[in-house]
């Protein structure tokens, strides 16, 4: 996972010029903007301007970012063995011997022909004094790392100081603490009360607790080390060690304990049928409760907040629903938006979440891999959800804003890392975050967000048992989503297709049921038990709900006289018939909507139900505020068999025909693949070298980001440019300029005929050309 790019090609022999973007083949130079994104976006108009932008201080600590520890520390210490503080020449190139000595880094060349190709480094080429190359900083990177590998390069040792090691020998065992902690970093220490130094980081943590010294033995031994010039006073009072002192104390080198390879600390092993086995458990579990979801949402639309999203209660009636826990439901239905499984519709009460239907009849397989697809490419932070924004409000499900640019890229190295260890193998959540850490050093990710993408990849089946299982590695490896169903597929025990009917109604399938089954079992029963096998159990309400749906009892009885080993039981025959019968005893019609029944008590139970909104008008007709489809939904809910009636009172509907669907979204999300986008990146470069043609024959900077890119680099530079100034009559004058610094829209420079210095804004620029 550390980050790699095509190098550059070398400036020629014994030359530490930079060389520019428009040096680089165009292969190289996709390369660099695959790896480094904020430099094409937006595209720049001309090279001048992407090296510009390629030196700024933001866009290098943006590539430092993703580094891992070899690069991280090969930068490191190219950077401070060049520092004027360390260095006889701040140019002086460092040879790869002197990194690997440095950084203990056996193979340090690798590392530093990655950073050339990141524009982090620049490759000298090989002389008599450095015969397998040296290396300087690129532009802009000594100054966003201003403490590399914990040195304050910028500080001068002591005046007059002599040798650090001996000027050591003797040192009380505080002062000898406090200058233990700021040798390898962080140098400087700060006073945490009066007279009491705490240096910062590991040295405010040196030593034991009970040995800690007074207040007055942290200022004498501070004294110590100001009376032997081993640190200096900071501004604020504090103390500083310098870096060429730091140096020498660390004995030459500027990192140590440096691992070369990701750490893979020891795991469990799980045997690969318990990773399969539990695998296709969740898996399977994750497409019933989206089956829950959609055939819930139907009768129960969500309905949505002002911000789009869907509030605590909606989730957790939800959950409560589809018997999941509310963790499950949120990662559910952000998911199931994301795949198009529900969307939003509207009807007289506003903005709903509904079901779209539009993949009802795929596979379980395949509905499930969408799922898993669109969880490893979302942008979406599913764990912020729940938590409080920067305004106090409350994140909900589905709502705008939940987007991060780290989403997808930890949830991709979350897998990666899982994949570093042996097939089998359960990392826990210290060991990953350990070897996540050795690929970004720089900016490891929190605790939290890599435990959320480990459960939410739990739920899903991707990491099964604590290993990753076969269909999170075909995820990780780019399989579409057939291809990713079929990896699941090989890991489904076989599907059973028989089921086992009991007089006391219930029914006993062992093992995983077949399709036909598990649409049987659906529509028909009330699911108790699910594991290696299921139990279901016919009610009168989940027979009801069969019948509503269109079933006759001849229907249900031989879908089941197929299906079973015996006969059916005597006792669920007259179940499934009694429920054909009592099928269309209440009727609802719009008024908003009324109920009437001849059954004058079952309707006076059903006024009592605060949820359906009943008023009872007449011992057999009650009203509804809701509308007469959600009217029957909610009934056919609790178990109670109705039919709709039209204005005339003839039937019109069922309460399944009349369900809450939502139209699924115009365009579903495009995942790019490397690529794909290194095809895209390659007709950018294209367009920029065409650009660059178009400015050379124009020549200057007609372009605002181009002249201050030119005026930026020949600031780094101290070069001298002609300037072109649009006065407020509109007039234009020509000057010979010395930019000395850019900020503020402005740019401060020296008039070279004059001999005066300029404040010019950059607006009023209309042409910048290098001399």
């Amino acid at each position: 996972m550390g980050t790699m790019a095509t190098p550059p090609p070398n400036p020629p022999q014994g030359s530490t010029g930079s060389p520019t973007p428009a040096d680089l083949t165009d292969d190289a130079l996709a390369a660099l903007l695959q790896a480094r994104p904020d430099l094409a976006s937006p595209l720049p108009g001309s090279f001048t301007a992407l090296a510009a932008r390629a030196a700024t201080v933001r866009s290098v600590q943006l590539a430092v970012a993703g580094l891992d520890t070899p690069h991280l520390a090969a930068l490191d210490a190219v950077v401070a063995l060049t520092s004027p503080t360390l260095a006889p020449m701040a140019t002086a190139p460092v040879t790869t011997a002197a990194v690997a000595a440095a950084t203990g880094l056996e193979d340090a060349a690798v590392p530093l022909t990655g950073l050339v190709g990141l524009a982090l480094l620049v490759a000298v080429a090989p002389s008599p004094a450095a015969p397998d190359g040296a290396w300087l900083p690129g532009a802009g990177v000594a100054a966003a790392r201003p403490r590399p590998a914990g040195l304050a390069i910028a500080v001068e040792p002591v005046a007059g100081s002599t040798a650090a090691v001996a000027a050591t020998e003797g040192l009380t065992p505080p002062a000898r603490r406090i200058l233990d902690a700021l040798t390898w970093g962080p140098p400087v220490g700060t006073f945490g009360a009066p007279a009491e130094p705490a240096p910062v980081g590991s040295a405010g943590t040196a030593g034991d607790a009970s040995d800690a010294p007074t207040a007055g033995g942290v200022a004498l031994a501070v004294e110590e080390l100001l009376e032997r010039s081993l640190v200096r006073r900071t501004a604020d009072g504090g103390i500083v060690l310098p870096a060429a002192t730091a140096i020498e104390l660390r004995g030459g080198r500027t990192h140590r304990d440096l691992t070369a390879v990701p750490p893979t600390a020891p795991a469990a092993v799980v045997t690969p049928e318990t990773v399969a086995a539990e695998s296709a458990r969740a898996a399977l579990e994750l497409h019933r409760h989206l089956a829950d979801l959609t055939e819930t949402w139907a009768v129960h639309p969500a309905g949505a907040l002002r911000s789009g999203g869907v509030g605590v209660r909606e989730i957790r009636r939800t959950g409560t629903a589809i018997k999941a826990d509310e963790r499950t439901t949120v990662l559910l239905v952000e998911l199931a938006a994301a795949a198009a499984e529900i969307g939003q519709a509207h009807d007289d009460d506003g903005a709903l979440w509904a079901p779209t239907r539009t993949h009802d009849g795929d596979a379980p397989t395949l509905r499930w891999a969408r799922l898993a697809h669109v969880w490893l490419h979302s942008e979406r932070a599913f764990a912020l959800v729940g938590t409080r924004a920067d305004d106090g409000a409350l994140r909900a499900v589905l709502e705008p804003g939940l987007e991060r640019g780290w989403a997808a890229r930890l949830r991709r190295r979350v897998l990666e890392a899982l994949a570093a260890w042996p097939t089998g193998s359960a990392p826990d959540l210290a060991a990953v975050r350990g070897h996540l850490d050795w690929h970004t050093p720089v900016s490891p990710p929190p605790d939290w967000a890599v435990a959320a993408v480990l459960a939410e990849a739990d739920l899903i089946g991707v990491v099964a048992a604590g290993a990753l299982s076969r269909s999170g590695a075909a995820l990780l490896a780019g399989e579409d989503v057939p291809a990713l169903a079929a990896t699941l597929e090989a890991d489904l025990p076989p599907a059973v297709e028989e089921i086992l009917l009991q007089a006391d109604l219930t029914a006993i399938v062992p093992g995983r049921p077949s399709r036909a089954i598990e649409e049987l079992l659906e529509r028909a029963t009330d699911v108790e038990s699910r594991g290696s096998g299921v139990t279901a159990r016919f009610t009168t309400a989940s027979l009801s709900r069969a019948i509503e749906a269109g079933l006759t009892a001849s229907d249900v009885l031989a879908t089941l006289a197929a299906l079973s080993r015996t006969p059916v039981p005597q006792a669920l025959e007259y179940a499934i018939r009694d429920a054909e019968r009592r099928h269309g005893g209440l009727r609802a019609g719009p008024a908003s909507s009324y109920l009437r029944s001849d059954d004058a008590a079952l309707l006076t139970a059903l006024v009592a139900d605060s949820d359906l909104a009943l008023r009872l008008l007449a011992p057999t007709v009650a009203i509804s505020q809701l509308p007469a489809g959600r009217l029957a939904l909610a009934l056919r809910g609790s178990g109670r068999a109705v039919l709709i009636e039209g204005p005339d009172g003839v039937v019109v509907a069922t309460a399944e025909e009349s369900e809450t669907l939502a139209a699924p979204p115009r365009r579903a999300r495009v995942v790019t693949t490397a690529t794909a986008e290194l095809d895209d990146l390659l007709a950018a470069v294209r367009r920029l070298r065409e650009a660059e043609k178009v400015g050379a024959r124009g020549g200057g900077a007609g372009d605002p980001a181009d002249g201050v890119a030119l005026l930026r680099t020949a600031v780094r530079d101290a070069a001298h440019v002609w300037v072109t100034i649009v006065g407020p009559s509109g007039a234009a004058d020509r000057r010979r300029l010395a930019p000395m610094r850019v900020q503020g829209g402005h740019v401060i420079a020296r008039d070279l005929e004059r001999g005066s210095d300029l404040t010019i804004a950059l607006h009023r620029i209309a042409d910048v050309e290098r001399i």
